[in-house]
């Protein structure tokens, strides 16, 4: 629950962020790709906060999380990965591989519930906490009066 609306306030914190700044960030692909994959970033953990919360087997909740981050893992950071690979952009991927192995941490979270062996949870709880102060750094370089 606590994940759910820190990642919920962050995401309006970034869309704040975007609105402020929209004309630089429109400007450059690589902020476009940042801003908008931070939101949603922020969004699959209030979506999977939500999912813990519904009544249901811890398998189907296992599936159901492993299904969000992976698709997720693969959508957001990897959109940026193949833009600084395929542009040549002299930007840095530690960001976006960083976000990657968490979303990764976080559907093994989801497959350790599936398979009822591992960690679970504190997999995916773990890789949501470690993501938050991603969100936090990423709104910073959004609101930074030069990019």
């Amino acid at each position: 629950m606590i994940l759910g609306t820190g990642a919920a306030a962050l995401a309006g914190l970034i869309i704040v962020a975007a609105s402020v700044r929209a004309d630089r960030i429109m400007a450059v692909p690589h902020w476009r790709l940042l801003a908008g994959n931070t939101t949603m970033s922020m969004i699959t953990i209030m979506i999977g906060s939500i999912l813990v919360q519904l009544p249901q087997t811890p398998s189907a909740l296992g599936a159901e999380l492993m299904t969000l981050n992976l698709v997720c893992g693969i959508l957001l950071p990897g959109r940026v990965i193949v833009y600084v690979l395929r542009k040549r952009a002299d930007l840095s991927l530690h960001v976006p591989a960083i976000a990657a192995l968490l979303y990764a941490l976080a559907g093994a979270g989801g497959l350790s519930l599936l398979l009822h062996r591992g960690g679970g949870m504190y997999l995916t709880t773990a890789a949501y906490l470690a993501y938050l102060p991603l969100g936090v750094l990423n709104a910073y370089k959004l609101l930074l009066p030069k990019f």
